[in-house]
């Protein structure tokens, strides 16, 4: 039988952080299980607390990381979120609410508030993993940390399924606003380079494959 949620959080290098998250997971959650991505070089670093668990898997970056988990775990959840962990869940219910939210939309997806971008864009998504099983992938594969949820938003507009929550929030905390001190991860995944290099794989993704990703859910 299959359970309702799962949210995949990706962490590497912020074991601290990982603490407050779960505060504020098992404080507004009320259906979601919690599955924390970490790499193998790392594993031993992070706390260990009962009912957390940890996937643990090779070094890799976010965008891939992301599909590996979503694809292990997408035949056994009805829906399959993502959070970065440096967000912080500020509303009570918010899984059962953003699932209200599509439960009769196929290929759904919703997403809640920020407090930073908002409606613009979904940096946490929540979905509904048909969309996994059809792609193959929860992101484009090629992206390695940037415009996963530039491409989200898209897809969702583009089959008109996608649905944004404005009463649910879910904090991020980014350096960007003061929110949280700059560390190793936001300068290695905040790049020029990595900038350039995300923008031509999302673009020729969106050249080369989108519209026929956008055919295996219509």
């Amino acid at each position: 039988m299959m359970k309702d949620l799962l949210l995949i959080v990706p962490s590497r290098g912020r074991q601290e952080r990982i603490l407050t998250f779960k505060e504020y997971f098992d404080k507004n959650s009320t259906i979601a299980d919690l599955c924390i991505g970490v790499d193998e070089d790392e594993f031993h670093m992070y706390p260990k607390i009962d009912n957390l668990v940890y996937d643990v898997n090779p070094n890799m970056q976010l965008g891939p990381k992301l599909n590996l988990l979503s694809r292990q775990y997408c035949d056994d959840y009805r829906y399959i979120a993502f959070m970065g962990d440096d967000h912080l869940i500020k509303t009570h219910a918010w899984d059962q609410k953003l699932i209200d939210a599509i439960r009769d939309i196929p290929y759904g997806m919703s997403y809640g508030n920020d407090l930073i971008q908002g409606e613009a864009l979904p940096t946490a998504i929540l979905m509904d993993t048909y969309i996994i099983q059809k792609l193959g992938y929860m992101c484009p594969p090629d992206q390695i940390h940037l415009y996963l949820d530039d491409f989200w938003l898209h897809l969702g507009k583009t089959l008109d399924t996608i649905v944004y929550c404005p009463k649910v929030i879910i904090e991020h905390m980014h350096f960007t606003t003061g929110k949280s001190e700059i560390d190793k991860t936001y300068t290695e995944s905040n790049t020029l380079e990595l900038y350039s290099v995300d923008e031509a794989s999302y673009k020729k993704y969106l050249d080369n494959q989108f519209d026929s990703d956008v055919k295996k859910l219509i």
